[in-house]
């Protein structure tokens, strides 16, 4: 009798490009929490260490032309520097998702961790330094705070649940 076939999926890949240091850090404990048994996205993440969100589209724009094709596209970035109409455009015309976040990835970890979000990003920063001593900078940092189960719940946090969705091999527009 002959063996049955084994079916091999083959997982969603996804490049998403962090505006800085703690965007990657935070991207890479996502990777660990939901990528990893060869569950979820095959997830590349590259930094665009700042400089606002044009030079953020641009490298996500470069490293997915540069790198073999990829099923999504994304870029995490704050919101505290306004997009343009043309970024917006940009994004849309490469099939590239723009997550934000309000006002900035503290602003982020404040309401995950369900405390007050001050309106900029400097008090955002200062608050949560009062909140969690580790550095944020540390993929191992997010580990005592920033579970799974925490992420999950957070059902309220739209852009999150998009970035999450994406790290699940699904398009954010899916339904």
């Amino acid at each position: 009798m002959a063996k049955p076939k084994r079916i091999i999926r083959q997982r969603a890949t996804l490049l998403i490009v962090g505006e800085g240091a703690t965007e990657e850090a935070f991207l890479q404990h996502l990777r660990t929490l939901y990528c990893s048994d060869r569950k979820g996205a095959s997830v590349t993440i590259r930094n665009a260490y700042g400089k606002g969100p044009d030079n953020v589209l641009n490298v996500a724009i470069r490293e997915a032309s540069r790198a073999a094709q990829f099923d999504h596209v994304a870029v995490l970035m704050d919101t505290d520097i306004p997009w343009s109409q043309k970024l917006k455009k940009q994004a849309k015309d490469n099939g590239i998702h723009l997550i934000g976040c309000e006002p900035c990835i503290e602003g982020l970890f404040l309401k995950l961790l369900d405390k007050n979000v001050p309106h900029n990003s400097d008090e955002c920063k200062r608050e949560i330094r009062r909140h969690l001593l580790d550095n944020l900078t540390e993929r191992a940092s997010y580990v005592s705070w920033c579970t799974r189960a925490t992420l999950d719940d957070a059902k309220h946090l739209v852009n999150l649940q998009r970035l999450l969705m994406l790290f699940n091999g699904r398009s954010p527009t899916d339904r």
